[in-house]
C-alpha cells in the first residue's frame, strides 16, 4: 500500500496529496506551533485541524 503526505492547499480549497502539487507550497504548520497554540487554548488554523478537534485536544492538554 502506497501511503503519501497531505496538505492544505489554497487553490483547491483542501487537503489532498502534496505529491498531486509538485510546484505549489502547501499550508502547513509544525507539530510545535500546534502543541503550543493547544496548550494556550486557542483554535488550530482550521484549514490544518477542525474547530472542534482543536476545542478536544485542548482540553485534554490543558487538564494534564
Amino acid at each position: 500500500m502506497k501511503v503519501g503526505f497531505a496538505a492544505f492547499y489554497e487553490s483547491i480549497g483542501r487537503v489532498d496529496l502534496t505529491e498531486n502539487h509538485k510546484d505549489e507550497k502547501p499550508i502547513s504548520i509544525s507539530g510545535k506551533q500546534v502543541r503550543e497554540t493547544l496548550l494556550k487554548g486557542e483554535e488550530v488554523d482550521p484549514r490544518i485541524m477542525r474547530p472542534s478537534t482543536s476545542h478536544i485536544l485542548s482540553d485534554a492538554m490543558r487538564a494534564k
